[in-house]
């Protein structure tokens, strides 16, 4: 028993937990690029991956741009045959999958979310029991909707303004998970900042989804413990030692009457 008990307990600190990844775009970044990067990063695999940019988290003075540029990419999607060399987004894995990540399109709707794109299930010609769905964006998303705190797991992402950056770092740390998050600037000096305040166990900057299997892969709080690829990953394998050795042949007798050391008493 206490065998098996150990067992899932190390399973549960080294398995992943899913991530709800924010997204930061300030606006020194190009638009046009953060909304590409804004696509791959939410729907690529049909938005099935435990770091998919679920969470964009934009300033103020490029939101309505950015929006209205996602809104446009995402319209132009392809959606087909995950087999077809033209398709651009396959299906979810499983009719459940679809019907939930459809409820989530129902829970950003009675949330009072601006649905900007996507948010039903789409029709493709001789795959009509396929379990395909629309690339969705939701825009004017509040950080206390289930949209935004909530996984989804789906071509499914939100988007929410922010005025400056202690209010980004604010609404990206405001979530039960903490996997991965993404940043876009140029500022060199914000982007360490960001990313060293931001609740995340990997962090990219003006990139997404790409990794090195030198890096250490995984997260905090909701998101799990324990860590894979990188020397880290054979941490949880060993068990540490230390020992200390007195090298020196001097004697000792701490309460000895003519001991000139401050007394710890």
């Amino acid at each position: 028993i206490a065998g098996s008990a150990a067992s899932k307990v190390f399973a549960h600190q080294t398995m992943e937990l899913g991530g709800k990844t924010p997204v930061m775009v300030f606006d020194d970044f190009d638009v046009d690029q953060a909304v590409n990067y804004a696509a791959f990063g939410a729907f690529i695999g049909a938005g099935q991956t435990c770091v998919c940019a679920s969470r964009h988290i934009v300033q103020a003075s490029i939101y309505d741009e950015f929006v209205e540029k996602l809104k446009t990419k995402t319209q132009n999607i392809r959606i087909g045959d995950p087999f077809d060399p033209l398709t651009q987004l396959g299906p979810v894995i499983s009719a459940r999958q679809r019907d939930r990540v459809l409820s989530y399109c129902q829970f950003g709707r009675d949330d009072g979310a601006r649905l900007v794109a996507g948010g039903a299930a789409a029709k493709v010609p001789g795959h009509e029991n396929g379990y395909f769905v629309q690339p969705t964006v939701f825009a004017d998303v509040k950080s206390d909707m289930r949209i935004f705190q909530e996984e989804v797991f789906g071509p499914f992402t939100s988007v929410t303004p922010f005025k400056d950056e202690a209010e980004a770092l604010r609404l990206a740390n405001d979530s039960p998970f903490g996997l991965a998050a993404a940043i876009r600037t140029r500022d060199v000096a914000r982007a360490h900042r960001v990313a060293a305040s931001v609740k995340a166990g990997i962090v990219w900057i003006n990139d997404h989804h790409r990794l090195d299997p030198a890096s250490p892969w995984g997260g905090v709080d909701d998101s799990g413990v324990g860590r894979e690829f990188g020397t880290e990953s054979f941490d949880d394998h060993f068990n540490v030692k230390s020992v200390m050795v007195a090298t020196h042949d001097q004697p000792f007798d701490w309460y000895r009457d003519t001991a000139a050391q401050r007394r710890l008493n």
